[in-house]
């Protein structure tokens, strides 16, 4: 069972990685996203109040918070610097500009390992 709570932990990273468009904008896909965090979110702490797994293991379940917001931040200052929503260059064998390939970079770099490393804490 603690595996399934890293997997769901870095779902934003698999939507990072396979649908990067619901991720982007404020639209329903945003919607339906920050709901899911937040009720992670809040999952997590009933799990623990009530003693239901391992502790050191739901702590995973706040991940998906902390990399959607590191997403947003990063996002929008894309936007803003390059009036663009950056390209996906997880699945992509062709040369993208070095823009979306930093992007990608930061994100996994801030969005999955610094929220990692903070719940190991």
């Amino acid at each position: 069972m603690d595996f399934v709570f890293i997997l769901v932990g870095l779902s934003i990273a698999w939507l990072f990685m396979y649908k990067i468009k619901w991720l982007f904008g404020f639209g329903v896909s945003f919607w339906v996203v920050l709901i899911y965090t937040i009720l992670l979110f809040g999952l997590s702490f009933l799990m623990i109040e009530v003693n239901c797994g391992n502790p050191k293991m739901l702590v995973f379940l706040r991940m998906p918070i902390i990399s959607f917001i590191i997403f947003k931040v990063l996002n929008v200052l894309f936007k803003k610097i390059y009036k663009r929503n950056p390209e996906n260059t997880a699945w992509v064998f062709e040369k993208k500009s070095i823009q979306d390939v930093i992007f990608s970079m930061l994100f996994w770099l801030l969005g999955v390992g610094l929220p990692f490393f903070l719940v190991m804490l």
